[in-house]
């Protein structure tokens, strides 16, 4: 029987440190998104005051003026795209996230907010989480376990689809900036 509560306290104790890393990975993705937005502000930023000086200067006579103005216009447009787009994608690893089961039972399940406040007050929930059996517990763990990885899986599946906009957005940003300055010098 000991050999048993070992092994059931070594798979509570890999459960544990499953969810920490989940949650870690979970940061992680939310500080990209986060990071994306800064430099998606900066590139815009920094664009736009290129821009108020080249926009005055848009022109389609002589030809280098004109392919400088058409690439002005053109990479103004994908740099706004790929801002807006990018804060469509922040927005998408940050929404609120919750259990994806719907019916928690009191005193079975414990992890999740819900199933926190099915208790009708702290020490109701400190009476169930105190008497549940080891298992119990396990369950809850590899449940929430579970539940972090689906959540971790989608935030890095969407900042993964976005490194296309932030390339965009990068690109656009050096070319404006280029076709900006020669567009200032003429």
């Amino acid at each position: 029987m000991d050999s048993d509560n070992k092994t059931l306290e070594l798979a509570i104790q890999f459960a544990r440190h499953n969810f920490d890393n989940h949650q870690a990975l979970i940061r992680s993705s939310d500080a990209k998104a986060g990071v994306t937005v800064t430099i998606m502000v900066f590139l815009a930023a920094s664009a736009l005051q290129i821009g108020k000086d080249a926009v005055v200067k848009l022109h389609l006579h002589p030809c280098l003026v004109a392919l400088a103005s058409v690439l002005f216009f053109l990479t103004s447009v994908g740099l706004l795209a790929a801002v807006l787009w990018s804060f469509v994608v922040v927005f998408e690893v940050l929404r609120p996230r919750g259990a994806r089961y719907t019916a928690p039972k009191k005193g079975c399940d414990l992890m999740w907010q819900e199933h926190v406040l099915l208790h009708e007050n702290k020490e109701e929930y400190f009476s169930a989480v105190s008497s549940a059996a080891p298992e119990l517990i396990l369950r809850n763990l590899t449940d929430q376990v579970y539940e972090l990885a689906h959540i971790s899986k989608e935030k890095m599946q969407v900042l993964a689809k976005n490194r296309w906009v932030a390339w965009l957005g990068f690109g656009s940003w050096v070319i404006l900036i280029g076709s900006g300055l020669i567009l200032g010098r003429h």
